[in-house]
């Protein structure tokens, strides 16, 4: 593909795509207080005068916090704070007599609610969270989501919760306490909201609605793509590679926090949430990894086998670490650094790319945007899951892989359909090569006939000239003549058309001017062709052929013998080679999409005229039809082609 003079600005536009819509929310979660005035708690406290649980309430800030105890389960007289704790947060960032708290365990957050009224029912939730926890409103349960234990054997985590309606009293002030159990991701790494609570169930059930509509449009994709993997393994086009990438995507999708409760009992043999993160991380790193070969097949870029093996080291290393360092560690220090060491692939695909860029196959910038969109869901998820931004971005994945994977859908269909088109197009022009092959053999058993006769004739001059000498040594002129007539009657033969210097072109005219010939219809032709030519055989044959059968199958279809006629002319000027085919027809034309399609009912109906179209462009040239009355015109282009023959030539 040659590089578009845009090709470079699309390029460095995706990669400011990525950056801008994976780090906006995140920029707007930093400045969430000072650009919406909301208020952030304070020694376990907010005040929420000013805010309606009609829109959302983000409770963050300092909160109150219990280790090892479930204040609202089992209260205790001794309810003093072992420590205020930011949320969101992990606790395992944080020391109880000069120890860090472990990633597993449980305890207990407090907050004061100040100033808020509300008639409705409300609720407070932590949306997509991967731990266990209760969450109680002035003692009533308002949410739960997995099990909670003091022992974590028996810890289950599930990423999404129960909900339940309260509606709050008259009193100035209200305890929100949530009990949090955790085998790894160590307590409110995500804020809790307050919010109505018809309006929870209602945004919920919109987004479980979305969810299935977009992932029945990645089962979609996934099994299109087994059908276009199906189709191009037969002409041996094997992209197994895509085919492990879709499978890894849709397991992606699959382990995503708004997915993995439909599928926790059904597919993942019931594993708690927390459990799954290991394979989480793998399938994540394995679609990395393929990534290459998406680059290396659509993009022209090559990666070396040195390459391939220290990105795969490389993301061996970092899973391997991920594995395991301890969980308590990987909280407080690893959380962003190591989920954004993984995209070093993307970052040194891009630089490939951009100084590869002239090598960008047919539908590469649309393959390009489609992994942009990959790979900002990714980026986003690991933004999200981590609490880093606020507005609820569970669908972000999911939204962006299904577009992802319609886009390669739809890139590889138009590739497949591609190949079976290139397949018709050369089981034409194979078809077309055999007729040709059968043209000239007939033009040269022609010839071959003629010059047989003339050995015969050559072979039986000692008699002929005997018989003239004893005839007029005889004076039997009578005789004489009557012989000659005879002998010119036997050895008359039909002179065979030269029409230029150009073998090929000569036989092929040759050919349609003899069929011409046999039906009647008058065959007039200027041609001067050179021996030597920019344009190859083969090509020649595919616009000559093409362009005479279809006229001649034209002329066929015209009623009126007196009204047919073909005329060919060819001829270099300027240095180009100019082609005219000139013929009568019926005046119906069979057009199809803009594409001239011929009356027959043959195999490659309709290809003729696509071969000249692909041949002529091929060399730069053009080709132009028109039609007056009855009368159709062919006419092509091949620019410059006795320039590049010397070229060649000299070199």
């Amino acid at each position: 593909m040659r590089e578009s003079k845009r090709t470079k600005i699309y390029l460095v536009l995706g990669l400011t795509f990525v950056i801008l819509c994976t780090h906006l929310p995140v920029v707007y979660t930093m400045f969430y207080h000072n650009l919406t005035g909301a208020p952030t708690s304070v020694d376990g406290s907010i005040n929420v005068t000013q805010l309606s649980p009609a829109r959302t309430i983000v409770l963050d800030g300092s909160w109150e916090f219990y280790w090892n105890r479930l204040i609202d389960t089992e209260p205790r007289q001794d309810d003093r704070p072992d420590f205020l704790i930011r949320v969101p947060d992990y606790w395992s960032r944080y020391k109880i007599n000069g120890n860090w708290l472990p990633a597993g365990g449980f305890g207990s957050y407090r907050l004061t609610l100040r100033g808020l009224t509300y008639p409705r029912p409300v609720t407070v939730y932590i949306p997509d969270f991967g731990g266990a926890y209760r969450i109680f409103i002035d003692g009533r349960l308002v949410a739960e989501s997995g099990i909670v234990s003091k022992d974590t054997k028996k810890i289950f985590t599930v990423p999404q919760a129960r909900l339940y309606p309260v509606v709050l009293s008259e009193e100035k002030a209200h305890q929100v306490v949530i009990e949090v159990a955790s085998t790894r991701f160590s307590g409110l790494y995500m804020a809790p909201v307050l919010k109505d609570y018809n309006r929870a169930v209602q945004e919920e059930s919109d987004r479980a609605d979305i969810r299935l509509i977009l992932f029945g449009t990645v089962l979609f994709s996934f099994f299109a793509m087994i059908v276009l993997y199906s189709l191009s393994f037969r002409k041996k086009i094997r992209y197994t590679w895509l085919l492990a990438m879709d499978f890894f995507v849709l397991m992606r999708i699959m382990l995503t926090t708004e997915f993995y409760s439909f599928w926790q009992r059904t597919v993942f043999f019931n594993l708690s949430y927390e459990s799954t993160n290991e394979l989480m991380f793998f399938v994540t790193f394995a679609l990395k990894f393929l990534l290459i070969f998406l680059v290396q097949e659509q993009f022209g870029v090559s990666f070396s086998r040195k390459e391939k093996w220290g990105f795969f080291l490389y993301y061996a290393a970092i899973y391997l670490i991920y594995l395991f360092v301890p969980h308590g560690v990987y909280n407080r220090h690893l959380t962003i650094l190591l989920p954004v060491s993984t995209f070093a692939l993307e970052f040194y695909a891009f630089y490939q790319i951009y100084f590869g860029r002239q090598h960008l196959k047919k539908y590469g910038l649309l393959i390009y945007w489609g992994v942009l969109l990959a790979i900002s869901g990714l980026i986003i998820d690991c933004y999200y899951i981590n609490g880093n931004i606020y507005p609820n971005m569970s669908l972000a994945l999911l939204i962006l892989l299904s577009a992802y994977l319609m886009i390669v859908s739809l890139v590889y269909a138009l590739h497949t359909a591609d190949v079976y088109n290139d397949f018709a197009l050369s089981s034409s022009r194979l078809e077309l090569a055999r007729s040709q092959i059968a043209v000239q053999k007939e033009y040269y058993d022609a010839l071959s006939g003629q010059i047989n006769d003339i050995r015969a004739i050559k072979h039986d001059i000692r008699h002929f000239i005997g018989v003239l000498r004893r005839l007029t040594e005889e004076g039997s002129y009578d005789e004489l003549k009557r012989f000659l007539s005879e002998y010119t009657e036997k050895t008359e033969t039909d002179p065979l058309p030269v029409f230029c210097e150009n073998v090929v072109a000569n036989s092929i005219l040759g050919y349609y001017s003899l069929k011409a010939k046999e039906g009647a219809i008058p065959f007039q032709c200027a041609c001067s062709i050179p021996r030597q030519l920019y344009v190859s055989d083969s090509d020649l044959c595919v616009v000559l052929g093409n362009a005479l059968e279809n006229a001649l199958e034209a002329c066929r279809n015209v009623h009126d013998p007196s009204s047919r006629f073909i005329s060919a002319e060819a001829r270099i000027v300027n240095s180009q080679l100019l082609i005219k085919i000139q013929n009568s027809f019926n005046g119906r034309l069979n057009i199809q999409d803009g594409v001239y399609l011929s009356t027959k009912s043959e195999k490659f109906h309709g290809i003729g005229m696509r071969n000249i179209n692909k041949v002529v462009e091929a060399y730069g040239g053009f080709v132009k039809t028109e039609y007056i009355g009855t009368v159709f015109t062919l006419m092509a282009a091949f620019p410059n082609p006795g320039s590049a023959h010397e070229g060649q030539t000299r070199d």
